[in-house]
């Protein structure tokens, strides 16, 4: 039986809630069945979505509310949706309290850092080392941006080794990790690019989009082989 993997939506347009195809058909060509999760602003009507998937992929989406980490807007930021942030962090405390496996892209891998208890940069500006620009303007999303450095001792260095050629869609960043939270891949600029969530059987969050890599980097399809493979 291939696993079922739950793939929470990336935001709302209007009435509609959406998710980007490239994250459907990456699990689909991995070998995972793609479980579309709406967000349901009710605590208990989570529940069937956490006990009938084997594991799950959080996305990337808009900028998160402030208040959810009690600061005020520093930077002008995007529009945001505080009762979407708190179904998302909601969940994915619950994914992690039945420790299953998780993939989290881009805000996704924010998201992970909050559900631990960490918190964000509003921009990457407010970061103490000068960033490069993180929001590349490319034709195609599926273009190198910049490299990301991996940590030796890590999940990572052993699907990447010791570097990665990514590309880059953030203005936001982790700032201080959670708890059980293990940085272990930077840009040059000193950005967080990588994480690991110690304890669950995978728990990985990557600040670049290696579902709109899917088709042309070995790399990226490795991931989310890992990914498919750590739930069979």
């Amino acid at each position: 039986m291939e696993p079922l993997i739950g793939i929470l939506v990336c935001a709302f347009s209007g009435k509609r809630q959406f998710v980007t195809d490239d994250y459907v058909k990456a699990v689909r060509q991995s070998g995972g069945i793609p479980f579309l999760i709406p967000a349901v602003f009710h605590r208990a009507a989570v529940q069937p979505y956490l006990d009938v998937c084997d594991a799950f992929l959080l996305p990337g989406g808009g900028d998160f509310t402030p208040f959810v980490f009690d600061e005020a807007p520093l930077v002008e930021i995007g529009t945001t949706n505080l009762a979407f942030d708190m179904f998302q962090i909601h969940f994915t405390e619950e994914i992690i309290k039945r420790k299953k496996p998780v993939l989290g892209i881009c805000r996704g891998m924010q998201l992970l850092n909050a559900a631990c208890g960490g918190t964000i940069y509003q921009d990457v500006s407010l970061q103490p080392e000068a960033a490069f620009l993180h929001m590349q303007t490319s034709r195609n999303r599926s273009d190198i941006c910049h490299k990301v450095q991996i940590e030796e001792d890590s999940f990572m260095y052993e699907l990447f080794g010791d570097s990665v050629y990514t590309n880059s869609f953030h203005h936001q960043s982790i700032h201080q990790p959670g708890e059980n939270i293990r940085v272990c891949g930077y840009a040059e600029d000193g950005t967080v690019e990588a994480i690991e969530v110690e304890g669950l059987p995978f728990g990985v969050g990557v600040q670049w989009h290696p579902e709109a890599m899917f088709s042309s980097s070995e790399a990226m399809r490795e991931l989310f082989f890992a990914f498919i493979k750590s739930v069979k």
